[in-house]
């Protein structure tokens, strides 16, 4: 007896669209159908999922908040530029024209002394 490829091929194909189809007719049943709740139950609370933040570090006591309040200040006040003194200002603006004179006087004695 000879069985023909094409005979062959439509009963493979036949038995997976049966197979395939028989899959999805056992479907398994809703999750907790069979739990007596059928909803959620109003319990009159609110859910807490987290637990309550605590602080992680001390607090401050006013002493040391004041200690800590004049430390900045200093230190912002050691940081204040030239500008916050004006004779400050103007002792540096007259250093720098002192020292572009001098190298001025410096470049003009390099250039005369090669040419």
């Amino acid at each position: 007896m000879k069985i023909s490829l094409k005979l062959l091929m439509r009963c493979s194909a036949s038995a997976v669209m049966i197979v395939g189809l028989s899959a999805c007719a056992n479907t398994s049943p809703a999750p907790m159908s069979n739990s007596p709740m059928t909803g959620p139950v109003n319990t009159g609370t609110y859910p807490h999922f987290t637990p309550d933040p605590k602080g992680e570090t001390t607090q401050f006591t006013p002493e040391e908040k004041d200690a800590l309040r004049n430390r900045t200040t200093a230190a912002k006040n050691s940081q204040r530029g030239p500008s916050a003194d004006p004779a400050a200002a103007a002792r540096k603006q007259a250093e720098i024209r002192l020292l572009r004179q001098q190298q001025a006087e410096d470049l003009k004695a390099i250039e005369s002394g090669q040419q």
